[in-house]
């Protein structure tokens, strides 16, 4: 597909991106001293809720996800290849599948927590857990979900969904941006996963995860071997960052992770310095005339103002104050 098919959803995503929050909207949240005043901001933008429902039932997710619903929804509608506004989404329906699939193990019901955005409608990602087989759905994810059933028809182990769904998720992603061969998105993928792997192994040596565990958790997909990351765990996660990523482009960015003394990392401040890693590299694409990049870019931000919103929202319902809201904020896209 020609980069030049993109230029009138280009045009028409400098319109959506008029709609984003500003630094100025953020700064009024912020400084709000109320959950109510903070949602009297949010209501003059382009959210739409019941202020005072929302404010009986602290039901953010009501009206955040709707909206990021139907940025989708039309996103799919506009864009030439939809596999694009796939890489973003498809953690939804890999989401709905974790779900369902724990609904399956334990006999609970867990219906309240489907997300109903993406490709795949959740009737479809249902029957596939039902009967491990779709005509419709991706080979990726019906290998998935036949995985983790057989997994724990063997072990017995409810974790199963979220360990095969969270590594086949990145193996579908990583099939879509091959196929897409956009150099720019390949990139955008091997840090989305390479950092995540990152992210994980901090995490698992931090709680003295196995190598077995570690072989099941990491994702293969990336461009640092899943491999070399396993190895190096033995010698702490400082070792795997100075050996597998300072030589990485945006391995400066890294150093701020590590701790006073050198020697451990921090996985909350990883977190957000992947956030601002990826942030970078989404504001390089959003300017591209042509091609896929600009559509990107948008769905980071608007995920990421989801994110942002919600963090601010929740704190203010629990009364943190705006020093500490401001720390654990994500980068912010708008003006």
């Amino acid at each position: 597909m020609k980069d030049t098919q993109y230029k009138g959803v280009n045009t028409l995503l400098r319109v959506y991106e008029t709609k984003l929050l500003t630094r100025e909207d953020y700064e009024k949240m912020l400084r709000a001293e109320s959950l109510q005043e903070a949602l009297e901001v949010l209501k003059s933008t382009d959210y739409h809720f019941d202020d005072q429902e929302i404010l009986l039932n602290k039901d953010f997710d009501s009206f955040l996800l709707y909206r990021l619903r139907m940025i989708y929804e039309e996103l799919y509608e506009v864009t030439p290849n939809s596999e694009v506004v796939q890489i973003f989404s498809l953690r939804y329906s890999y989401h709905n599948a974790k779900v369902l699939l724990k609904q399956r193990f334990t006999d609970l019901s867990l219906e309240h927590l489907l997300i109903p955005i993406g490709k795949y409608p959740v009737t479809t990602i249902k029957n596939l857990v039902n009967t491990q087989q779709s005509a419709e759905l991706n080979p990726i994810m019906i290998e998935a979900v036949n995985e983790a059933i057989a997994d724990f028809e063997t072990y017995g182990r409810v974790e199963a969904a979220d360990v095969f769904m969270d590594t086949y998720y990145y193996k579908h992603m990583r099939a879509i941006t091959d196929r897409l061969k956009n150099e720019t998105i390949t990139r955008v993928a091997d840090v989305l996963i390479d950092l995540d792997n990152l992210s994980t192994v901090v995490r698992s040596i931090n709680q003295n995860k196995s190598r077995s565990f570690l072989h099941t958790v990491l994702s293969s997909s990336g461009s640092i071997p899943k491999q070399a990351i396993i190895n190096l765990a033995d010698q702490g996660a400082v070792s795997i960052l100075n050996e597998l990523y300072l030589e990485k482009p945006y391995a400066d960015k890294l150093q701020a992770v590590l701790s006073d003394s050198k020697d451990t990392i921090n996985p909350m401040l990883l977190d957000k310095v992947i956030d601002e890693i990826v942030h970078e590299l989404m504001e390089e694409g959003k300017y591209q005339p042509f091609g896929p990049m600009p559509v990107m870019a948008f769905m980071f931000a608007i995920e990421k103002e989801i994110t942002n919103i919600r963090l601010i929202l929740v704190g203010k319902d629990n009364q943190i104050n705006e020093d500490t809201l401001r720390e654990r904020m994500r980068p912010i896209y708008g003006s």
